[in-house]
């Protein structure tokens, strides 16, 4: 079968033009070679950097080049799910199997178009090759079998034709979102998204309200599986002036005492609920604690500047200011809480008595908002301390920063960079920070309180 995957991958990369071949295979890891060699033969030029290679490399590299050609890759898509079944995707096959055969029996797939156009929406089935010899296209052969003769059922037409049972996720997802676009159908929108949800959540997916399209609901598919393991235990933020000093009160509970210095910083006591961490929220707490009305200007001002005033640098402070400007209104109660100079890590020795050398890696994040307890986003704004030693570029502390970012990437969390340069440019800064917030909050399903 390694044979099998290794002629199914040269298949797909011998589509590309000779010259642009020897790029191709330089941009998957394996050997770079002459245009003059790939234009004697496309076919060994490729094979000849395949043969030896291990099943891993071979597996892996099957599944990049399939999330790149797409329906181009149906064949090697079929290949490889013969091969490694388990796992290969993340919407499973049982899943897609009860998904399409709900579909067929609900009927009118393609909803309200006609199902040529319905199909051009998900694959360009002008560049798909047909499978019977009078005609030039997948569209020309769909439309004589499904249409003027009428002699494919649905379940070929989708699933031995299109392989949508062993189509890539991406083309699976992309697919269900059509089925319920508001282009494709409108007042069955929503008992379609409830008959799909109920499989999808089974492998942590689900359709959420992404956007409006003249007025009608547009749905998208968001993987629910992501994000950090447990739950937000210790929320110390805002710090200023002299760090805590933390001692573990209860290992068995994972409980923190501040011993000192804790004037300096605030630290939220309470849970932070499932669905996320609101400003809403942290006004209460903040009322509570310094025995003020919430519902009182003065009291959301003093927070604000409570927060304010824990920025280390000008575009900091832009980002936080921008972010109430732009969004605290137009959320309202759903309005997410920017929480500013979080702790993540805590080490209690100083830089000085370590010697110089750091255990724990960047101890403070300059903001976090928490979407929930799983989806936490990390947002760091670099100016040159964050890679160089005063006007030298320092490849230590690049590196060093590099690595934090995987090390909380690898434990769930989102991270986003800012240049400092860029939040302090005030011709494109607004726009920049309105535009970001705004996909932020579509790629996670925050919306405005309507």
């Amino acid at each position: 079968m390694i044979n099998e995957l290794i002629d199914a991958i040269t298949s797909v990369l011998t589509d590309e033009k000779a010259y642009n071949l020897p790029n191709v295979c330089v941009s998957y890891g394996l050997e770079n070679g002459e245009e003059s060699e790939a234009s004697m033969s496309k076919r060994i030029y490729v094979q000849q950097r395949l043969k030896g290679k291990d099943r891993l490399f071979l597996l892996d590299l099957a599944k990049r080049i399939i999330k790149d050609y797409g329906s181009k890759a149906t064949n090697l898509s079929k290949t490889l799910y013969r091969m490694e079944q388990t796992g290969l995707y993340s919407i499973s096959e049982v899943t897609r199997r009860f998904i399409l055969e709900g579909l067929y029996g609900m009927g009118n797939i393609e909803g309200g178009m006609e199902l040529i156009d319905f199909l051009n929406r998900i694959w360009d089935l002008e560049k798909m090759p047909s499978t019977d010899s009078r005609f030039s296209s997948a569209s020309e052969d769909i439309y004589q079998h499904m249409i003027n003769n009428n002699d494919w059922e649905e379940d070929f037409l989708y699933e031995k034709y299109l392989g949508l049972q062993t189509a890539p996720d991406e083309i699976f997802i992309h697919f269900l979102e059509q089925v319920v676009h508001p282009i494709v159908r409108q007042q069955s929108q929503m008992e379609y998204i409830e008959f799909l949800n109920q499989y999808l959540v089974k492998d942590s997916f689900q359709f959420y309200h992404s956007d409006n399209l003249s007025g009608f609901p547009v749905y998208k598919i968001n993987n629910l599986q992501g994000g950090v393991k447990g739950k937000v235990k210790n929320l110390i933020f805002a710090a200023v002036g002299f760090k805590p000093e933390i001692v573990i009160s209860d290992s068995i509970n994972n409980d923190i005492k501040i011993v000192k210095n804790e004037e300096n910083c605030l630290t939220y006591d309470r849970p932070i609920p499932d669905t996320g961490f609101y400003w809403k929220d942290l006004l209460k707490w903040w009322a509570d604690k310094e025995g003020m009305d919430e519902s009182e200007k003065e009291t959301e001002d003093a927070l604000y500047k409570r927060l304010f005033n824990s920025l280390d640098s000008k575009p900091e402070k832009v980002l936080f200011f921008k972010y109430f400007s732009f969004f605290k209104k137009r959320f309202n109660s759903n309005f997410p809480a920017l929480i500013p100079q979080v702790y993540l890590h805590y080490d209690p020795y100083t830089m000085k008595q370590r010697l110089n050398k750091a255990v724990l890696p960047r101890q403070r994040m300059d903001f976090l908002l928490l979407f929930s307890n799983k989806q936490r986003i990390v947002l760091e704004i670099d100016g040159k301390q964050h890679y160089s030693d005063g006007d030298i570029s320092s490849p230590r502390k690049y590196s060093e920063m590099v690595h934090a970012d995987r090390e909380l990437k690898l434990n769930g969390y989102d991270v986003y960079r800012f240049g400092g340069f860029e939040l302090m440019n005030t011709n494109t800064n607004e726009q920049l920070i309105k535009d970001f917030f705004e996909k932020l909050f579509i790629k996670h399903g925050i919306k405005p309180d309507c």
